[in-house]
């Protein structure tokens, strides 16, 4: 069964036929047929997540795909047009509109995608060049949602809006932000209790995806009296909403370049 939380990297490689689902329910699909773009663009998009950014119905985009390998017989739910033209239009923050234009830093990502290249390390390195009274804009060709909660871990908020068939984020802080060193899990939770057993592990070795997928599978072993210890060759930003959704958080100290060691606790109530 294909569920919402899928990767639609997995979906593919595993339900090929699912590729005209896909294509059949949004236009906006149709770089899946490339595979150097499918690569590029599928690997971190759960099926929920591209349902968001291609503006379509997730639960009849989940009936096709089910259908598509099931034989499903059911009545098919239509799957709705464009839902983003739904959306209520908001207003533009003020920090936005009133914000100097020599203070944007504008990143355009699409050419990075259409060269079958993940633009995220390009991003991360265009966020760590902000200074603290400058925003990011990214322009795309669809909304990068995945992305709004690995920046939103380091203390940004986003506002986007649509022109035609192009997409612009704008990433920034403002004076009510978290910190981006308070954004991450609070530490005072792994710095004010005494942990009864501590779990090493090494990851700096292995290459994507195994780094999560070793982690996960060891925070079975992690509950109130033990914290875990990653050693980790990056900051591992995708792991961070993973940990969040499975009731646990995370601190990340870089001790040197191309060295990071994770904290990572499972979450105490208030």
């Amino acid at each position: 069964m294909i569920t919402k939380d899928m990767k639609v990297s997995r979906v593919l490689n595993e339900y090929p036929e699912t590729l005209d689902v896909f294509i059949k329910a949004s236009p906006h699909f149709s770089k899946l047929k490339v595979k150097i773009l499918r690569k590029a663009l599928a690997g971190r998009v759960t099926v929920d997540q591209a349902a968001s950014i291609a503006g379509v119905s997730l639960y009849s985009l989940l009936f096709e795909l089910n259908k598509s390998i099931n034989n499903l017989t059911e009545p098919i739910i239509t799957i709705s047009e464009n839902m983003n033209n739904e959306k209520s239009v908001q207003q533009k923050p003020e920090l936005i509109a009133n914000i100097s234009r020599d203070k944007i830093r504008q990143l355009d990502v699409r050419p990075t995608i259409e060269s079958g290249t993940d633009p995220f390390q390009i991003i991360m390195a265009a966020v760590k060049e902000l200074q603290d009274d400058e925003m990011l804009l990214i322009i795309n060709s669809f909304e990068p949602i995945p992305l709004y909660s690995v920046l939103g871990k380091k203390g940004f908020e986003h506002w986007t809006e649509k022109e035609g068939d192009l997409f612009k984020i704008y990433f920034y802080k403002n004076s009510e932000a978290v910190s981006d060193e308070n954004s991450l899990p609070s530490k005072k939770s792994s710095q004010n209790i005494e942990y009864e057993k501590v779990i090493e592990l090494n990851v700096r070795e292995l290459v994507p995806p195994e780094p999560m997928m070793k982690i996960l599978e060891t925070l079975s072993q992690v509950d109130d009296n033990t914290l875990l210890l990653v050693h980790h060759h990056r900051e591992p930003m995708m792991l961070y909403p993973k940990l969040e959704e499975r009731g646990y958080e995370a601190v990340s100290n870089k001790i040197e370049e191309n060295y990071y060691k994770v904290v990572i606790t499972k979450k105490r109530n208030a």
